[in-house]
Formats: C-alpha cells, sequence, structure tokens
C-alpha cells in the first residue's frame, strides 16, 4: 500500500476483509453470479436472500452488498432485522443496503408515497441515535444524504441527522458526515436546508487544521446550496490543499455573476491566476474570462503560451468566446492554427476563429479537412458547422473516419434539416455505433417515410445479428425513430424483437408494436448467457497492478480495488490479459473533471460487447480514481475513466474499481487522442 494512501481506504480495506473465507469460497463465488447476473431469476433471488440468515460474517456482508444493489425497493424490508446485527460491518452494510434498495423508489416517489418509503426513512433514522460504532455512523451520514426525499419536511430531517452525527465525529466518520452533507446540500432546494445546517458546513469548510477531504465537501456542499460567501472563498485560497482553491475558485465563477463587490472578486481572480497549482490557474482563467469580457483578450493570448497543455488549450478556447471581432485575436488564432505545437492546439484556434472571424477561419478549414489526423478533420466539420459552411460538411460527410462524418452529419441535420437525409440513411450502414444512432436522430420527421424505414430497419437487422450488449442505444433509437416514421404493415419485421437479447430493446419494440397494431405487446426478453465468475481468478489479481504504457513512452500504474469491485476488477482484468487496451485512445479530456478512454471507435458509444456490472459503494471519486463510463443502469462497456479531481457528483453513480499509484503526473498531462501502447497486468 503506497505511503499517503487516505485513511479511510485503510480503514475500509480491513473492514472489508478478504473475498473469501475458510470454506466460504463456494457460497461466495454464488453471490458473486447472483450479483453480477443480477439475480435475473427468481431462483437466483431466493439464492441470495437465502444467505441474509448466514452465521458466516462475511458471506453475509456479501449477500446484504449484493441484494442493495439491486436496488429494489421491496427488498429493503429484509435487511431492516441486520441493523442489530452484532457486527457492525453487517449494521454498516445493512445501511448501505437500505439506501440502495430506495433508490428503485425514485419513479414512484414523483407520483405517490409508499409505505416501503416511510419505513425505510424510520429505520434509518431511528439508527442515528442508538448506533454508536463509527464505521455504521459514517454510512448511516453517507446514506441519509443520498435517499431520494420528497418534501422539505423530510430533507429538514436528514440535515439534522446528519448535524447529530457529526457531533464529536472524527477521522473517516467525519469526512462521511461531511460528503453526506455535501449530497444533501446538492441535491435538495436551498429553502429546505435549515440556518443550522448551512452554519456547519461553514465552519467545517474554514477549519484550517481540518482534514482536507472534509474541508473540501463542506465547501462543495456551500456552493451547491449557493451560500459560500467571500469570507469562506478567501479562506479556502489560503490553504495549503489545491484541490480546496480549485473549488474557491469556482465559487468565484459564480460570484462574478452576482451582486458582489467586483473589487474583492478581482483580487482573489488575481491571486488565484498566480496559483502555483494548474488546476487552481485553469479554474481561475476561466472565471476571468467571464469577468473582464474582452478586456481578457491580452492576458488569454499570454496564456496560450503556458507549458501546461490544458492552460494553453483553454486560452484558445476562451478567445473564441470571449474575443470575438477583435483583430489582434484573428491575427493570433490564424498564426496559432499550425499543427507545430500539435494538432489538438491547431484544432482549438481554427475552432475559435471560426467565432472570432469567420473569413479567416473558412480560409483555414479546407487545409485542415484534408489533415491525414482524424482528430484534425473532425474539428474541421465543427467549424465548418459554425461557418455554415455546407459543402465542406457534405464533403466530410463521406470521410472514411466514423468520428469525422458524425460531426460533419450533426451539423448538417441543424443547417439544412431533411436536405441531408440520404446522407443520414447512408449513415445508417456504417459500423460504428454513434454514427448509426446519431443518424436515426437526424431522420426525425423524414418526408420519405418509406425509405427511411426501409434503411433503419436494415441497420437494426444488421446490428441486431452482431449480438453485442453495448448496441442498445443505437437500436433503440432506430426503434424510437421507426415508431414515428413506419407503418403497421412492417409488424412482422419486428416480432421477433420483443424477445430480443436486450430487454430494452425488447420492451422498445413491445411498445412500437402495440402503437401500430393497437393491441396490446408483451416483451419477453431472452438475454444473453452470462459471463463466468471466478473467485479464484478473482483472488489471483489481489496484489496486482495494471501497468499502462502510452505511445508517447510515458506511463501509470493502477492499484485493483478487489474487495470493493470484484467483478469489475475482473472484466477488466480478462481485456487488459488479452490486449484490449493495446493501440485504444483517451478520446475525451475534460481538464479538472475526467480523462476517458479505450473505446475501440474512439468515442463514447463504442465498447466491449458484453455490459458490465454497477458495483456502487461507499468510495469516493477522489482524485486519481479509476471508474467505468455507462450510459445508464448497469451499461458499462469497458471504457474507463480516470478522475482529475474529486468529483463527489459520481458518487453511487459509477463504479470504482482502482486507484493511480505512480504516474499521477503523466495522467494529468494526458491530451485528447493520446494513445495507449500497451496496457498489462503487474505484481506489485
Amino acid at each position: 500500500m503506497r505511503p499517503g494512501l487516505p485513511l479511510g481506504i485503510v480503514l475500509l480495506a480491513l473492514w472489508a476483509g478478504p473475498l473469501s473465507s475458510q470454506g466460504s469460497g463456494p457460497i461466495l463465488e454464488e453471490i458473486l453470479r447472483a450479483e453480477d447476473h443480477r439475480a435475473a431469476t427468481p431462483l437466483e433471488l431466493r439464492a441470495l436472500l437465502s444467505r441474509l440468515t448466514s452465521r458466516d460474517t462475511l458471506v453475509l456482508q456479501r449477500a446484504i452488498r449484493a441484494a442493495g444493489r439491486l436496488q429494489r425497493a421491496e427488498l429493503a424490508e429484509r435487511f431492516f432485522p441486520l441493523l442489530t446485527h452484532p457486527s457492525a460491518g453487517v449494521r454498516a452494510e445493512a445501511v448501505q443496503a437500505i439506501a440502495q434498495a430506495a433508490q428503485g423508489l425514485r419513479p414512484r416517489l414523483l407520483a405517490r408515497t409508499p409505505a416501503s418509503w416511510e419505513a425505510i426513512l424510520g429505520a434509518l433514522n431511528a439508527r442515528v441515535a442508538s448506533e454508536h460504532a463509527p464505521a455504521v455512523r459514517g454510512m448511516l451520514a453517507l446514506s441519509l444524504g443520498r435517499l431520494p426525499y420528497v418534501s422539505p419536511r423530510e430533507i429538514a430531517r436528514a440535515g439534522q441527522g446528519l448535524l447529530a452525527l457529526g457531533e464529536e465525529a472524527a477521522g473517516e466518520t467525519r469526512v462521511r458526515v461531511a460528503r453526506g452533507m455535501e449530497t444533501l446540500a446538492r441535491l435538495s432546494p436551498r429553502e429546505s436546508l435549515a440556518e443550522d445546517f448551512l452554519a456547519r458546513l461553514r465552519l467545517w469548510a474554514r477549519e484550517s487544521g481540518a482534514e482536507p477531504r472534509v474541508r473540501r465537501a463542506a465547501l462543495g456542499g456551500l456552493l451547491a446550496a449557493q451560500a459560500a460567501d467571500t469570507s469562506a472563498l478567501a479562506a479556502a485560497l489560503a490553504s495549503e490543499d489545491a484541490q480546496l482553491r480549485r473549488l474557491a475558485v469556482t465559487g468565484l465563477q459564480v460570484a462574478t455573476g452576482a451582486a458582489r463587490p467586483r473589487e474583492d472578486t478581482q483580487r482573489l481572480l488575481l491571486r488565484a491566476l498566480e496559483d502555483s497549482a494548474a488546476m487552481v490557474r485553469y479554474e481561475a482563467l476561466r472565471a476571468w474570462s467571464r469577468l473582464a469580457g474582452p478586456e481578457a483578450c491580452g492576458l488569454l493570448r499570454e496564456a496560450t503560451r503556458d507549458s501546461v497543455a490544458m492552460l494553453s488549450l483553454l486560452a484558445l478556447d476562451l478567445l473564441g468566446t470571449s474575443c470575438a471581432g477583435d483583430t489582434a485575436a484573428a491575427r493570433f488564432l490564424e498564426d496559432a492554427n499550425a499543427e507545430s505545437r500539435g494538432w489538438q492546439a491547431a484544432a482549438h484556434a481554427l475552432l475559435s476563429l471560426a467565432s472570432v472571424a469567420p473569413s479567416r477561419a473558412a480560409v483555414q478549414v479546407p487545409r485542415a479537412a484534408s489533415s491525414p489526423v482524424w482528430q484534425l478533420r473532425m474539428y474541421a466539420a465543427r467549424a465548418a458547422g459554425v461557418l455554415h459552411d455546407t459543402t465542406m460538411l457534405r464533403r466530410l460527410a463521406g470521410d472514411p473516419q466514423a468520428n469525422v462524418r458524425d460531426a460533419a452529419l450533426s451539423a448538417l441535420s441543424t443547417l439544412v434539416a431533411h436536405g441531408g437525409d440520404s446522407l443520414y440513411r447512408d449513415a445508417l450502414g456504417a459500423q460504428d455505433y454513434q454514427l448509426v444512432l446519431s443518424a436515426a436522430k437526424a431522420l426525425a420527421g423524414s418526408p420519405d417515410r418509406a425509405r427511411s424505414s426501409e434503411a433503419l430497419l436494415r441497420a437494426l437487422e444488421r446490428i441486431t445479428r452482431e449480438r453485442k450488449e453495448t448496441s442498445r442505444d443505437p437500436r433503440v433509437a432506430i426503434l424510437v425513430r421507426l415508431r414515428e416514421l413506419g407503418e403497421p404493415q412492417l409488424s412482422p419485421r419486428l416480432l421477433s424483437y420483443r424477445h430480443d437479447f436486450d430487454p430494452a430493446v425488447a420492451e422498445s419494440a413491445a411498445a412500437l408494436l402495440t402503437a401500430w397494431t393497437g393491441r396490446s405487446q408483451r416483451a419477453a426478453s431472452r438475454p444473453l448467457a452470462p459471463l463466468p465468475v471466478s473467485l479464484k481468478e478473482i483472488e489471483g489479481l489481489r496484489g496486482k497492478r495494471f501497468r499502462f504504457t502510452l505511445v508517447s513512452g510515458r506511463g501509470f500504474e493502477v492499484a485493483l480495488l478487489v474487495d470493493e469491485a470484484p467483478l469489475t476488477v475482473l472484466r477488466v482484468a480478462r481485456l487488459v490479459a488479452r490486449g484490449y487496451y493495446d493501440g485504444l485512445s483517451f478520446h475525451r479530456v475534460v481538464p479538472n473533471f475526467v480523462i476517458q478512454g479505450g473505446s475501440p471507435g474512439a468515442n463514447e458509444y463504442a465498447g466491449a460487447a458484453r455490459f458490465m456490472r454497477d458495483e456502487l459503494g461507499p468510495l469516493s471519486h477522489e482524485r486519481g480514481t479509476l471508474g467505468i463510463s455507462t450510459r445508464g443502469r448497469d451499461t458499462g462497456d469497458a471504457q474507463l475513466f480516470v478522475n482529475l479531481c474529486d468529483n463527489p457528483r459520481l458518487d453511487y453513480q459509477y463504479t470504482v474499481w482502482g486507484r493511480i499509484v505512480s504516474g499521477q503526473p503523466v495522467v494529468d498531462g494526458i491530451l485528447e487522442g493520446e494513445v495507449i501502447r500497451r496496457a498489462e497486468i503487474r505484481s506489485r
């Protein structure tokens, strides 16, 4: 375990324990299989629930966790008796499982309040006064902060419970109380938060000796509630913690649009612009551009020369939004539109030039559109869209690279609408799912219903034959469009989709057929066989690391969180072992948020064939942790992302499965399009 690993991770590892104990291996593997398959059959569910009476504490904890991750509200009462179990670890898992189960109530709570909701609130709130174990109190805080409340009274009660849990809380418990308070502030209306609740956040945000994660969560809560005053932001800017200073600057960005003393904001921003941490300067540059407007152009031109790439690229982007019509900015961007500084700088300069000086950009677009670097051609398509250059867009709509075609078609659909229908229909024949999805959306309202319907049906049939779970988005989009454009006589070609391997596709097909025929059609999905789960294989990954080496020769290593996300670690390890990630890129880079990669198509919709299950838990998306990209519940497609800063809003939304243990500066410096030469499994 590396020096400096947060105390909370150490405590969690000690509490979670190994995945198997003497003689429990087969049972634990059975639990993992049920969780991976989401207990899809009554037999699997009964088998899983039967483990909730186990006398083996480890088996009991894993069964509670697996059942909670199903997010089925009707199971919540199964965990109530376990809130008084002698083991603090079991009680903590029960608390978390109840909160997980409550998430299944979200759609229903909008319409009515079921009795199970009152029972959940009563069970968890009752534990606040009676629970004394720090680990359980911390889990109570995380759970109370994220329940799907429906009334100000419920929110106020949760706030009081969090305040009670925070009294005399220390260490990891205090961190989790602060996280719970931040979550409640983020998810609740400002007027529902009591003044004593906000006062506690202000106190913790200013507490100079407090654990940095406590201060970050407290300030994050104040920012979410729009209750951070200038003094709180100034105190945070004086902290030694770069992430806290970064958060404070995001608050100053809000302040620049509010009635606050301009000189105070300017003074704090000017200090932040000189900060030693690039993440702080990045936010300060954004805020200064917003505050100063055209007067910021000189500073932005200077910032394009920053040695930190994310700052220079941001400055190029901001020149496009702040300096429209500025002759000096136009000349500067025109000069910057050269690949000598890398295609990224040329691409960002071109896109900004299209806004600042359209006539100058129009001269530059053809050169970029002929570049051997496909990413630059993609940006050329985006610039052509800004310039309303439909001739160039039609040319790029035939590009051999799918992402270039997608950018061109997306712009054309806005500019010429159904004047591009033939191009959209052609794109339905592409192998790339993102391009097919965009084409299906662009055909909305197509006047040539017959030809469009036939092209949509052929695309649906072709993609379905691939039998990839991760084809859900384009296939559902096609069915949505067919429902609009198709005719009832096409029904026979869609009947089989009621039994599709993807339940979302089956439901969409049934809804379409019902609308067309006027007769109720039921979906009866026939899922693909589940992938094998091997506890022995998982245990063999304990202590191992993933090493990612980039084409540049630089690299980083990832420690695997085997106890917290065993199924995810197993799936990613299998992909690494067969070279899946070798040659793929980081296609999405959002400074001060995440980098994302591992897509065979270098976009959001291309990934491995099978979905990965969410393994949501108490670990936070802190800087340096890794998650799996999804587009809905249990839709991980093996694309991974690295958190460049703390991202608490991702907590309980995406699986945390790894942590950078070496090479964080390398990760911070990754640019869009950087290629992974090799990913491999190594011993520590």
